[in-house]
């Protein structure tokens, strides 16, 4: 006997849909269920880059000023506001520390050895040996210097100390790097107290730098008292 093409269709249509029925009904539950709910994962908590008896100072707390790629005369602006990023890091962590004093005068070198760190890695090439060890050491007592003095509030530590360009002497650049040769000045907040390695008397600058994205990074610098 022939079915006709479309009643058979629609009996296998019917069978499948049955068995579907029948499947679902032993079964007690969707073909399709729902995931199972993501376990709760408590907010990791957050670490202090310094140690407990000090202020809570978040990783983020502590984002040296870069130095973009620009021209040369934009460079050695660049150059000199990260230098004055370094020497200022963390004066506004230390002045929210009310009284100041209170706090363990430790605090005040430990945060001047986590922005050496947070600057030495990004504003430098890799440099391990012994030279460029001591001139970071040599920077982070600069700062130092700045945090102690917003610690105890010393007359006239509200503001920051500022790097001046006095004269652009010598620079150039190409795709593979920068060469800055300059005259500048430290302006501390509190002229003539402090030992700012000279940087606040004239300075001449001689600065190469490469290209690391798009930034710069320094890959040699010298400083030495400006000729005149």
């Amino acid at each position: 006997m022939n079915v006709p093409v479309g009643r058979a269709r629609g009996r296998k249509m019917t069978t499948a849909a049955a068995a579907l029925a029948l499947l679902t009904g032993l079964t007690g539950c969707s073909l399709f269920p729902s995931p199972a709910p993501l376990p709760d994962i408590a907010p990791a908590t957050p670490v202090s880059a310094l140690p407990p008896e000090c202020p809570f100072v978040g990783q983020n707390d502590l984002t040296p000023v870069r130095i973009p790629i620009g021209t040369p005369r934009e460079t050695i602006g660049s150059v000199l506001n990260a230098y004055s990023g370094w020497l200022n890091a963390g004066s506004e962590l230390v002045t929210a520390w009310s009284p100041g004093n209170a706090v363990p005068e430790n605090c005040v070198e430990r945060l001047a050895a986590r922005n050496a760190e947070a600057y030495s890695s990004t504003l430098f090439t890799t440099h391990g040996d012994v030279a460029w060890q001591e001139y970071f050491a040599s920077v982070k007592a600069m700062n130092q210097r700045n945090l102690a003095a917003v610690r105890l509030g010393e007359p006239g530590t509200g503001g920051r100390g500022k790097f001046d360009l006095l004269r652009e002497i010598d620079s150039s650049a190409t795709d593979s790097g920068t060469f800055l040769k300059f005259d500048a000045v430290y302006r501390p907040v509190v002229a003539g107290q402090g030992n700012w390695e000279d940087l606040d008397k004239p300075t001449r600058w001689y600065v190469e730098l490469v290209p690391a994205g798009e930034f710069l990074v320094i890959n040699y610098i010298e400083t030495k008292p400006a000729a005149g």
